[in-house]
């Protein structure tokens, strides 16, 4: 299992947008949990669902556009629900891999690096 599995909800007014977004999170082991187009849809569903966070491409349809349901999903909470804006969806990927190294709890423990030699020996090994 993807030591960094999330839960997504995918906001676009594109189906096409929609489905590479979709395509890109499954591919990196992430759960897509629903695709809304209209920022009202989209806010409901996350209050329903509980998702770990919002990937946003376009400005959406209905009374809530992109922007302001950017707002509403960090209004009135303790924790609110981080939100990635997406114009390319070829841009996903990137953006996942840096959510990676930003929450090094999700990650998978790192070999720690290995220890210098001591600065004496290192000078003896140079002639100093």
């Amino acid at each position: 299992m993807n030591p960094s599995f999330l839960r997504v909800l995918v906001a676009a007014d594109s189906a096409p947008q929609a489905a590479l977004l979709e395509q890109y999170l499954h591919e990196a082991g992430h759960e897509v949990v629903t695709v809304e187009a209209r920022g009202d849809a989209a806010l409901k569903a996350a209050r329903l669902l509980h998702p770990d966070f919002v990937v946003l491409s376009g400005p959406l349809r209905g009374p809530l556009d992109g922007v302001a349901l950017a707002a509403a999903l960090q209004a009135g909470r303790a924790a609110p629900i981080p939100v990635v804006l997406v114009t390319d969806p070829a841009e996903l990927p990137v953006l996942l891999r840096l959510q990676d190294h930003a929450n090094p709890a999700r990650t998978a423990p790192a070999e720690p690096p290995p220890l210098a030699s001591a600065p004496d020996a290192a000078l003896e090994e140079a002639g100093v």
